[in-house]
């Protein structure tokens, strides 16, 4: 065995800091730690260090990453995850792998569940899912803790939209609204955003007030925009990442 012997007492100490630092300053307790690293790399002994990550500032993409989670995401302690419909929502999982790269300068990944026909962004970092859960982001079960618009997004109009594009993009839908009057069928494209975490539902609804718009709640779960007009309005003003909600409101708009 090659190890170094370090001898005792006080000139045994002075040669400890020589080889592992002074634990007294910040340059002692890097190279300390450096000597640790080397230590249990040459060992072996599976000891992982977190990788270090980007901690962006508040900002609208924060905000509509954090909107996005809330909708189809989970937060774990090792993981956050967002899961979606591999045929209908490929592009927007794109977007959110490039979301999460430029936020924290980490990896991300997409899985593919053939079988289930989904796609599931993966952000493997704790250090990722601990700076979520300070923002304000539910780990865990997001209906039991039941989770609101978190109080920096509430603070800015802007963060705001954000969030809600985010949530819609998510748990949102476009479709064709078909209705009679006097014998006449009508056909108007209308919006769904539907989500069992009532408090969120609730911020939805109040934000889209809060802009001039008239959301409808005619059921629990589920909250309603059918004027064309309005619809027109939130696309100016919130607008969509996911392109397949932008398509099907653009299609009608243009026929």
């Amino acid at each position: 065995m090659n190890a170094k012997k370090v001898p005792r007492g006080k000139a045994g100490g002075l040669a400890r800091i020589r080889v592992h630092g002074n634990p007294g300053t910040t340059a002692g307790r890097r190279l300390g730690g450096l000597n640790s690293l080397k230590t249990h790399n040459s060992r072996k002994t599976g000891f992982k260090v977190l990788r270090p990550i980007k901690n962006p500032l508040n900002s609208s993409e924060l905000a509509e990453l954090l909107g996005i989670l809330a909708g189809d995401g989970h937060l774990g302690v090792y993981q956050a995850t967002v899961t979606t419909n591999s045929d209908t929502d490929r592009e927007h999982a794109e977007y959110i792998k490039m979301l999460c790269e430029k936020l924290f300068s980490v990896p991300v990944r997409i899985s593919y569940r053939k079988k289930q026909k989904a796609c599931v962004v993966v952000v493997s970092s704790k250090e990722v899912c601990r700076f979520l859960a300070r923002k304000g982001m539910t780990q865990g079960h997001k209906i039991r803790s039941g989770m609101h618009m978190p109080p920096w997004v509430q603070a800015r109009k802007v963060f705001r939209l954000a969030f809600i594009r985010g949530l819609f993009d998510t748990d949102g839908s476009v479709y064709v609204d078909i209705h009679q009057i006097k014998g006449r069928i009508y056909k108007n494209i209308a919006m769904m955003f539907s989500n069992r975490c009532l408090p969120l539902l609730a911020d939805f609804k109040s934000t889209l007030e809060s802009v001039g718009l008239h959301p409808t709640q005619k059921t629990k779960y589920a909250v309603f925009l059918r004027r064309k007009k309005e619809i027109q309005q939130y696309f100016k003003l919130i607008g969509f990442s996911n392109s397949k909600h932008k398509r099907k409101i653009l299609a009608h708009f243009v026929s």
